[in-house]
């Protein structure tokens, strides 16, 4: 899969996590398999003094590339969710590494 072929939320979701390189992504709704931005959203950057970030850069001119492993599995869960709240989406160079989902409990 390539970052084309998502739709226009999904690859503002990952531009977002390329901006955040180190840090994370914090209170967002997750609506019919994909996260959203609320109010109450959040972009927290985490950076060391002495170290300079490196600008992602593209693999072909075009701004296409091929999703990685962590991308897919990240997307297959949150379509797996469906509705639903993100608590946080943990970031390191630009990829998601981890997330904390919260989900209502119609019945035990």
């Amino acid at each position: 899969m390539t970052f084309k072929q998502l739709n226009a939320g999904d690859q503002n979701l990952l531009k977002l996590m390329q901006t955040v390189d180190y840090g994370r992504l914090e209170q967002f709704s997750i609506c019919n398999g994909h996260v959203v931005a609320t109010s109450a959203s959040r972009k927290v950057r985490s950076r060391k003094i002495g170290t300079r970030t490196t600008l992602h850069r593209q693999s072909r001119s075009d701004g296409d590339f091929l999703l990685t492993e962590k991308h897919i599995e990240f997307f297959q869960e949150i379509r797996e969710i469906a509705e639903g709240f993100i608590k946080v989406i943990q970031i390191q160079a630009g990829l998601p590494v981890s997330f904390e989902i919260e989900e209502s409990i119609s019945s035990i």
